[in-house]
């Protein structure tokens, strides 16, 4: 009889174990991955109506380089005016606000301040259209800005920027920054508007806010 009970227990224990085993797999098999950072079904359900918005701030150190040097520059890279120069460094400080689903493209505007650190005191305010998408923790952007020179002589250009952005956080994140730009100066003997292209880098922090419906 003692026999009969126990293999009766062992039994019931096994099936107990083995009903506990589905659940937990089932449980994660349809639970969201905190450590990728997926939102909970009712977080995304809320994003995903309009009104969502992303607020960014931006603090990035960069330097570049210019392709045509009639003044030449104080830190010339080749011996001729069309040879390749650096740039001063720089730190660009800016702001922007996307529109569109967390889940997918978002778009907004970007503005942005950079300031040289070195050399002659020099702002530079740009305006751009933004295309943003995040992937879990790392997000691309693209952007299409117009660059206008503050001082000391005030002029303008055109700069497209792409950006990678590794979120540390949930709202933390480093991003790297790729820039072209050109920009249009003062005329000389040979050219009446020349043109003065320009390849940077910057490196930095971006701090992401998110507003929910």
């Amino acid at each position: 009889m003692s026999g009969t009970a126990t293999s009766s227990t062992r039994a019931c224990l096994a099936r107990g174990a083995r009903g506990a085993g589905l659940l937990w797999a089932a449980s994660l098999a349809t639970a969201p991955s905190a450590a990728y950072g997926e939102p909970s079904r009712e977080l995304a359900a809320l994003a995903d109506k309009p009104g969502y918005m992303q607020l960014q701030a931006r603090a990035l150190v960069g330097a570049g380089l210019r392709f045509n040097n009639p003044y030449r520059l104080a830190t010339p890279l080749g011996s001729t005016a069309e040879s390749v120069s650096r740039a001063p460094f720089y730190l660009d400080v800016g702001a922007a606000g996307l529109l569109g689903s967390p889940r997918g493209f978002q778009h907004g505007v970007d503005l942005g301040l950079a300031t040289s650190l070195e050399g002659v005191a020099q702002s530079v305010f740009t305006p751009s259209y933004v295309l943003y998408r995040r992937w879990h923790a790392l997000a691309g952007a693209a952007r299409v800005g117009t660059p206008i020179v503050l001082g000391p002589d005030v002029t303008w250009g055109l700069e497209l920027a792409m950006s990678v952005t590794y979120f540390v956080r949930g709202a933390l994140g480093v991003r790297a920054e790729i820039v072209g730009d050109v920009f249009y100066g003062a005329g000389t003997v040979e050219r009446r508007v020349p043109a003065y292209p320009m390849l940077s880098g910057a490196l930095g922090l971006v701090f992401a806010y998110e507003v929910l419906p």
